[in-house]
């Protein structure tokens, strides 16, 4: 029975906004390499009344031995290694550190943090001076090239309310394993999940290029692929299905790489969307 692996990469956004990229993959092993997923989420933690100020988290994977990662052992620290824009005209460079790491495919799990008083804290805090909506991001071009984008170059970014209606909303909070096993010539059901502090309700939407990808890159969602508005998603790869001329080019052939994209909002107050969050991932095409 062929199978094809889903790695997941998920960034969770901040305003009260998820952002997850996960990339999925068809053959025995994972071929990509560079910057593999990540997930990033945020809360506020203090409000002086003139002053307001959240405490944003990632977790990240990576190829251990890519040239400009290199991390050799669990704990690991890399200093300034990820550049965050705050959305108002500040950034900031952040450490990450080591959590786990697969010997067999070099395949690593880091968290954002704080190292310059050589005691590990983890996430990093901002302050914003004004209420308003900001969008925190990060980008850079270090990752596997797939078949239905034309370059590695993305970006992951969140929108942060501060003050007004949602103030004191916190972002919410999604998790995915990063191998997602699945069976070839079948239609492909993976269920994206997330919660919310605040009990708001959460609904599913597709991303598009300006919110994941930076620069000349394409960008076009694989032929079949669905998504509920409850984070269901749906990709019909049997062959009998497959078309020429369209996305998967009637082929999916081992180690082909393909990318998905996926906003999660929170209805604050179980209303308006009051941010949206992120979610690519990347399918691979079956083996066989």
């Amino acid at each position: 029975m062929k199978t094809f692996k889903a790695e997941i990469n998920k960034i969770i956004l901040a305003l009260t906004s998820v952002g997850l990229l996960i990339l999925l993959i068809f053959p025995a092993s994972l071929s990509a390499n560079h910057f593999r997923y990540g997930t990033m989420s945020w809360e506020p933690i203090s409000d002086n009344g003139t002053h307001v100020t959240i405490r944003l988290k990632t977790e990240n994977g990576w190829t251990a031995n890519h040239s400009s990662f290199r991390f050799t052992s669990v704990g690991t620290i890399k200093n300034n290694f990820i550049k965050i824009y705050w959305g108002d005209g500040s950034n900031t460079y952040v450490d990450i550190k080591i959590l786990s790491r697969d010997e067999g495919t070099n395949d690593t799990i880091s968290e954002m943090g704080d190292y310059t008083s050589s005691t590990w804290t983890s996430g990093v805090t901002h302050t914003y001076s004004s209420d308003g909506d900001y969008v925190v991001y990060w980008t850079d071009g270090s990752r596997e090239s797939v078949e239905n984008s034309n370059g590695g170059a993305w970006r992951n970014e969140t929108k942060v309310n501060i003050g007004g209606p949602y103030d004191n909303n916190t972002s919410p909070v999604s998790a995915v394993p990063p191998v997602v096993q699945v069976q070839d010539n079948k239609t492909f059901t993976y269920q994206v999940s997330a919660t919310d502090a605040n009990s708001d309700n959460l609904t599913y939407r597709w991303g598009t290029k300006a919110e994941f990808f930076n620069g000349s890159v394409s960008f076009v969602m694989p032929t079949g692929m669905t998504l509920s508005s409850s984070g269901l998603v749906s990709w019909d790869v049997r062959d009998s299905v497959l078309c020429s001329g369209c996305s998967q080019n009637d082929v999916n052939d081992v180690d082909d790489l393909w990318v998905a994209v996926i906003m999660v909002e929170d209805r604050h107050d179980n209303g308006t969307a009051n941010f949206d969050s992120r979610y690519t991932g990347t399918v691979c095409n079956k083996q066989g």
